[in-house]
């Protein structure tokens, strides 16, 4: 396991934190507005916020047990210093709690817009306000510090965003101040109210009220679950906490993962922004907090989605929506960032927003069928039925066209296979729905997608090769024909489809590990898709092949960080996450999995024990 970075959230945004206690990204107010510190994808001067021990020591972290409290620890001959970071709940707000026997140094240093622009800075008691000159945000930083003996002994040069603080207990906040000078005083204002109940807190070495409430709301998230009985719990608990960490509260839309420009390969350009609600990431996360039982959750993304719905075009006019549910209005690049260890371009964004991608209509109704299924909420599905109805009837007309495909291809256009597949899902399940409202349109609906069944076994089967391809007529494959089973479009064991993963075996897997495809518009793919991977242990599953099963997970759990965090692929030589981080599709994919294995070794112990 590697030492990578902490993911924090609380609903409405999201910072990652450094194995050595420095939040290099943290956007406000919301997961796609744009960063106040974003050194992840730069240098010093574009923003960070640092907590060290004067004194160095050794250092490790983990988490508060299910939460996403992340907790850092010095040990030194000097003496120990505690960390703990979390996102307040309900505010846009950053606390960093801080019990130390030894000497910390404060680095406190925001660059809004992505790290573009310095602030003007002013001191106040026991902190400072950095107000964004071309704008009317600002920040506010207050360090509150018990006893009082320790506040006074504080040294501070707000020019530099630099605070000494001796031994003792501390808790630094900053919010995020939207717009004028009103909400700005109110803010001070609550703060210092806040420091005096801190002040009390700390006296009598307690928890603040502000750290119980986030302890409060994450426990909630997880006890509303029935309980997971199966292997690598923490793992799962964990997987489940990133999941509701990427839940945008307010409305229950799902991002893809909390940050932009990430490299998938170090140096390279495959660089993009995913801190979006995609159709497709969603519909696969509610599909995966529904199997872990929490159904709530499952339909308030659902709803998201089904407001998001245009009823005279293509139902999901972009593949993807801002929190909010509003269009992303292209791609642009942020020039003065130097990347991710060199690597640019960063970007702001997603040039994919105007894609004709032809699988996400069937991605979202699959994920209504079993909702429904799990359910029976048949009130769900006939108030929302005019709105279904549209979105698959605009299937049903335009199934055959070309598209970008899942994997969202620029300029790469075509008939791909999986898309099919989802337009025959959106087809065969939209017809099932049609039948719990008692609409005579399922029939049609029925006998389109049969005939798109008819063209994927024709022109998406390679007869001589044996095997389903990735594009119509092509010889390749990719492995998004590993979900072909995942959504009852044929058995796991159908000889067909065996063929095909057995090709996938040869040419995308390695150990644990299966890539997407061999090569795209920008050439080879270097580092395996961790999704895929956890494909590949559901189809074994369902082939029967357990032992198989459980060696890939066995190796993408050795291959987490040391938080139990995963990104969108792995990097081969040096074990560490690549692509935006932490990637939801990892994380759902390791629940969906889990889930399925243990169901399969209790069906497989009830068989023995008959």
């Amino acid at each position: 396991m590697t030492a990578f970075y902490g993911f924090l959230s609380n609903g409405h945004t999201a910072a990652l934190v450094s194995p050595k206690g420095s939040i290099d990204w943290l956007a406000f107010p919301r997961f796609d507005s744009p960063a106040v510190c974003a050194r992840i994808l730069g240098t010093d001067d574009n923003g960070y916020f640092c907590v060290v021990p004067e004194t160095g020591g050794d250092v490790s972290q983990k988490y508060l047990d299910n939460t996403n409290i992340l907790t850092t620890r010095w040990e030194s001959p000097n003496g120990r210093a505690v960390l703990h970071d979390f996102l307040a709940i309900g505010r846009p707000q950053l606390r960093r709690l801080i019990k130390t026997e030894v000497p910390m140094t404060v680095n406190f240093a925001p660059r809004f817009q992505y790290g573009m622009i310095r602030p003007s800075s002013n001191a106040v008691r026991a902190g400072a306000i950095f107000r964004n000159p071309l704008s009317r945000e600002a920040l506010i930083f207050v360090v509150n510090g018990v006893p009082r003996l320790s506040s006074d002994k504080i040294s501070a040069d707000v020019s530099i965003g630099q605070w000494h603080l001796p031994p003792g207990h501390y808790e630094l906040v900053v919010e995020y101040i939207a717009d004028d000078q009103n909400k700005l005083v109110e803010a001070a204002d609550v703060i210092r109210q806040q420091a005096l109940i801190l002040e009390d807190d700390m006296e009598h070495d307690t928890i603040n009220s502000s750290m119980t409430e986030t302890i409060e709301f994450w426990h909630h998230r997880l006890n509303q679950l029935p309980l997971y009985q199966g292997l690598h719990s923490r793992a799962y608990l964990r997987s489940l906490l990133v999941l509701y960490g990427l839940t945008y509260t307010t409305n229950g839309a799902i991002i893809a993962a909390p940050t932009t420009s990430l490299p998938e390969t170090i140096g390279e350009t495959r660089q993009w922004d995913y801190r979006y609600a995609w159709v497709r990431d969603g519909s696969y996360a509610a599909e995966a907090i529904l199997e872990a039982g929490d159904h709530v959750g499952s339909r308030r993304f659902l709803e998201f989605l089904l407001n998001c719905i245009d009823l005279q075009g293509k139902p999901f006019q972009s593949p993807f929506f801002h929190v909010d549910g509003t269009l992303i209005h292209g791609e642009h690049d942020l020039d003065w960032l130097p990347g991710f260890q060199g690597s640019i371009p960063c970007r702001e964004g997603n040039g994919a927003t105007r894609q004709l991608q032809l699988d996400i209509e069937g991605d979202f109704l699959w994920t209504v069928w079993r909702y429904y299924q799990r359910t029976q909420d048949k009130d769900f599905v006939g108030y929302y039925w005019p709105t279904l109805k549209v979105t698959i009837e605009w299937v049903n007309k335009n199934w055959h066209q070309k598209d970008a495909s899942l994997w969202e291809f620029r300029n790469q256009d075509a008939y791909y296979t999986h898309s099919q597949v989802m337009c025959w899902v959106a087809l065969n399940y939209g017809s099932r729905l049609a039948e719990i409202v008692h609409d005579s349109v399922a029939e049609k609906w029925r006998t389109t997608a049969e005939k798109i069944r008819q063209t994927i076994e024709h022109d998406g089967f390679n007869s001589k090769a044996g095997h389903y391809v990735q594009s119509y007529g092509g010889e390749a494959v990719d492995a998004a024909l590993l979900v072909m089973p995942l959504y009852d479009y044929c058995s796991a064991n159908d000889p067909r489809f065996v063929a095909t993963v057995r090709k996938i075996e040869e040419v995308l897997v390695k150990d644990c590990w299966v890539y997407r495809y061999a090569s795209d518009m920008l050439g080879a793919a270097t580092h395996p898709f961790v999704l895929a991977s956890f494909w590949l242990a559901r189809i074994y599953i369902r082939q029967g092949r357990l032992a198989e099963s459980q060696a890939i997970l066995e190796g993408i759990l050795n291959k987490r960080t040391v938080l139990g965090l995963l990104g969108e692929h792995a990097d081969q030589k040096t074990s560490e996450p690549r692509g935006n981080f932490p990637q939801g599709f990892s994380h759902l994919g390791l629940v969906m999995t889990l889930l399925e294995f243990s169901q399969a070794v209790s069906t497989v112990e009830s068989t023995v024990a008959r």
